[in-house]
């Protein structure tokens, strides 16, 4: 599934639509781990996990929160290296 931007006001818009999240669950104990692997042009770049959570739905919403915000620091540190590289 497409990540949806983390904020509307966000600008650019925090995660492009080449990126996108695979989400999972395995049993831990009596409960439900639900992991997304979080990808970049089809490229797997890490994985977010929530525990505690019973409902999927949540779960969903918990993951792509996590992965928006992962992304956005990505992006950014990403940016700074191409301009401080561009400096040199």
């Amino acid at each position: 599934m497409n990540i949806s931007p983390a904020r509307d006001h966000a600008d650019p818009p925090a995660a492009p639509p080449d990126w996108t999240i695979e989400v999972g669950s395995e049993p831990v104990g009596e409960g439900i781990y639900f992991f997304a692997d979080v990808k970049r042009a089809g490229e797997m770049m890490f994985r977010v996990g929530v525990g505690g959570v019973s409902e999927e739905a949540k779960a969903r919403k918990l993951l792509a929160t996590k992965a928006r915000e992962w992304i956005d620091e990505f992006l950014i540190r990403e940016q700074q290296s191409g301009a401080s590289s561009q400096g040199n």
